[in-house]
């Protein structure tokens, strides 16, 4: 039997979340359904910088990663919760800072990345202002 059961602040957390991609994030994909995992432009940078700003604010941002790297390491029943509330939505992630293949290839250079990689690639990647890549032969 699984428990998903949260404590009552998580829980608290997840009514926020709902309201807000409800409210603030299903609109982004109407107006731009295909700008969502690309460098924004200035002009939607605007528009978007102030909801990631919010969500980082509710302590809500990039909860993949451990706090080291700017996230709150949350585990994956959590992470679950948070995903079945914003995954519906394709600006859902990354508005929150979750979205794939960015998480698995921000893990992978925070834990075999180089201190010159980490700078160059694991900044602007967790801080939501470049986008990953992966390629498979």
């Amino acid at each position: 039997m699984w428990d998903f059961s949260t404590e009552p602040d998580f829980e608290t957390q997840l009514q926020w979340m709902r309201e807000f991609t409800r409210a603030e994030v299903a609109p982004l994909d109407l107006v731009w359904p295909h700008h969502h995992h690309k460098a924004p432009p200035p002009w939607l940078k605007k528009v978007i910088d102030p909801l990631k700003d919010e969500v980082r604010e509710r302590g809500l941002w990039a909860c993949h990663l451990g706090p080291e790297l700017g996230g709150r390491g949350f585990g994956q029943v959590k992470l679950s919760l948070m995903n079945e509330i914003i995954s519906p939505f394709h600006w859902g992630p990354t508005i929150f800072g979750v979205q794939g293949p960015d998480t698995g290839n921000a893990e992978i250079i925070a834990h075999y990345g180089t201190p010159e990689q980490r700078h160059k690639y694991l900044e602007p990647l967790v801080n939501g202002e470049i986008f990953s890549a992966f390629s498979m032969t």
